[in-house]
This record gives C-alpha cells, sequence and structure tokens, in this order.
C-alpha cells in the first residue's frame, strides 16, 4: 500500500464516480449505486453539508474508507457527534477515521502563527469518524468527528481490495 492513499468518504444521496454498499457485516465499493445510495465525494466537501456544527449531529449519512486499517465506518443522520477543531499554522493529527479516543488522550499538535507548540487533548471518549480538513491558504484548520462507539457501523472491505 502506498503512503499516499487516502480515506475516501462517501455521502448519502450524493452522485459519484464509486459508491459504497454496505450490509450487515460488510462492505463494498462499486460503479453502480445501490440503496442507500452513499456516493464518493472530495474529502475537502463543506462539512456543513453532513455535519450540523451548532448542533453536533449528522445531517447526512455517511461512510468512510478507511485503506490503511481496510475497515468502513458508516455513521447514520442524527447521529449525536462531538467536534474536535484544530486551527494553527501548522497541525499534525494523530489519529485516523477507525481509531478510538479516550479522555485527555492527544489527538493533534500544532504550531502557533508565533512558532509556540500546542497540545490538544481529547475532553471526549469514542471512535473518530471523519477527520476533515479545510483548505484555506496560510493556516491548517482540521475537524476530528467522534461518536460513540455503539452509534456507528464498522464493518471490513468485503474483497478486501485498496479501490
Amino acid at each position: 500500500m502506498s503512503v499516499y492513499e487516502f480515506p475516501k468518504l462517501f455521502v448519502e444521496g450524493i452522485d459519484g464516480e464509486e459508491y459504497l454498499e454496505i450490509t450487515d457485516n460488510s462492505a463494498k465499493i462499486s460503479k453502480e449505486p445501490s440503496s442507500p445510495k452513499l456516493g464518493k465525494v472530495p474529502l475537502e466537501i463543506d462539512l456543513e453539508e453532513i455535519v450540523d456544527l451548532l448542533g453536533e449531529r449528522v445531517k447526512r449519512s455517511f461512510a468512510v474508507y478507511n485503506p490503511r486499517k481496510k475497515v468502513v465506518i458508516y455513521v447514520r443522520e442524527g447521529t449525536p457527534i462531538k467536534i474536535l477543531r484544530v486551527d494553527h499554522k501548522k497541525v499534525l493529527i494523530e489519529l485516523s477515521e477507525g481509531d478510538e479516543i479516550n479522555l485527555d488522550s492527544t489527538y493533534a499538535h500544532g504550531i502557533t502563527s508565533k512558532g509556540e507548540y500546542r497540545r490538544f487533548r481529547s475532553k471526549v471518549k469514542g471512535i473518530v469518524v471523519l477527520v476533515h480538513w479545510k483548505p484555506l491558504g496560510g493556516r491548517d484548520i482540521y475537524h476530528v468527528i467522534v461518536a460513540e462507539r455503539n452509534a456507528v457501523k464498522m464493518v471490513p472491505l468485503s474483497d478486501g481490495k485498496d479501490y
């Protein structure tokens, strides 16, 4: 596997070049939509299209395929979430989709515009369901989306291929 492989984000109700089909105990990526239709979108999609930033709930069901862990994380519409935001000159995120996060565990490091180091610790416990990067010039803005373990579905990709 290449070090340059990134997670793939699939959002319900959106057309894409690939679609994700989720069953009870596996998931499959195909070129044809299924029900529910989860279409592949860029990871830099506007976060407000899929989550309510103020209400901290999922507005549109989505799934993330993490090729490093070979797991699909499916989050349904209405699922309560917590949003951990990191906004600094440079940011390093320590976690990826599918990782567990605990209270007081370090999830990111940041360098301020003054060159000062900051460590970000979690105030929540759960599963990382999405690491979102907001592309803006000059600053790194990341949102780490966390949900309770029992509120998400985690399944392997059925054929084990990295698409």
